[in-house]
C-alpha cells in the first residue's frame, strides 16, 4: 500500500517519497498526514493525493520545511539499510563456511552429485530417443519433440552445472592459498605465457 504511496510523491518530494513506509517512515507518515489533515494510514494519505491536486504542493512545502529532520532520517535510512546488508553477507559468508566444514559428505559433494545427476539424466534422454527410433520409428518425431520442449529446463540445469563448475575451481584455489584470477586476469596470463 505504501508503494502507490511512494509512487505519487516519489516526483514531487523525493526525500519524503524515499523515507514514507520505510523504517523512518511512521515519523514520516505521520508528518505527511498532518500535513495533508488525514488520518495516518497509506490508504488515507493516497485517497487524498488522489483526491486533491494541491496535496502534492503541500508535501513539497513539508519536504522544505523539515529539510533538516528529513535529512537527518535519510541518514538513519541509509544507516539501516547498510548494516541490514552486512547482515546479509555475514550470514551468507558463515552458511558458506559451515557448509566447507561440514563432515557430511553430500552437503561437501552436492556440486557432483548435481553433474552426475544431469549426465544421467542426458544419457537415459538420449538412450529412450535411440529406442524409439530403433524399434518406433513413427513415434520418434514425438520423441524429438519433447526433447525439444525441455531445451529450456536443460539449458538451467547445465547453467547451474556451469556455474557449481566454477565455484568449485574457486574453493580449489582458494583452499590451496592462492587468489583466483577470474577470467580476464587467465586470459592475462595465457596472453604473458605465466
Amino acid at each position: 500500500m505504501w508503494d502507490k504511496v511512494k509512487q505519487l510523491i516519489g516526483t514531487a518530494a523525493p526525500m519524503v517519497g524515499t523515507l514514507i513506509g520505510g523504517p523512518a517512515g511512521g515519523a514520516v507518515g505521520g508528518l505527511v498526514a498532518s500535513a495533508l489533515g488525514v488520518e495516518n494510514t497509506a490508504a488515507a494519505i493516497e485517497a487524498e493525493l488522489r483526491a486533491n491536486p494541491e496535496a502534492l504542493l503541500k508535501i513539497k512545502q513539508l519536504e522544505s520545511d523539515e529539510r533538516i529532520r528529513l535529512q537527518e532520517l535519510m541518514f538513519q535510512h541509509a544507516k539501516l539499510e547498510s548494516e541490514e546488508r552486512k547482515l546479509a553477507i555475514t550470514q551468507q559468508a558463515a552458511t558458506m563456511q559451515a557448509e566447507m566444514a561440514s563432515s557430511d559428505p553430500f552437503v561437501r559433494r552436492w556440486r557432483p552429485t548435481w553433474g552426475y545427476t544431469l549426465c544421467l539424466s542426458w544419457a537415459l534422454m538420449f538412450f529412450g530417443l535411440f529406442f524409439v527410433m530403433t524399434f518406433q520409428p513413427q513415434e520418434a518425431a514425438n520423441v524429438v519433440n519433447a526433447i525439444v520442449a525441455l531445451t529450456p529446463l536443460i539449458s538451467v540445469a547445465l547453467a547451474v552445472l556451469g556455474v557449481n563448475i566454477h565455484k568449485r575451481s574457486l574453493d580449489k584455489q582458494i583452499t590451496a592459498g592462492v587468489k583466483p584470477v577470474g577470467v580476464l586476469g587467465g586470459m592475462r596470463q595465457a596472453v604473458k605465457g605465466g
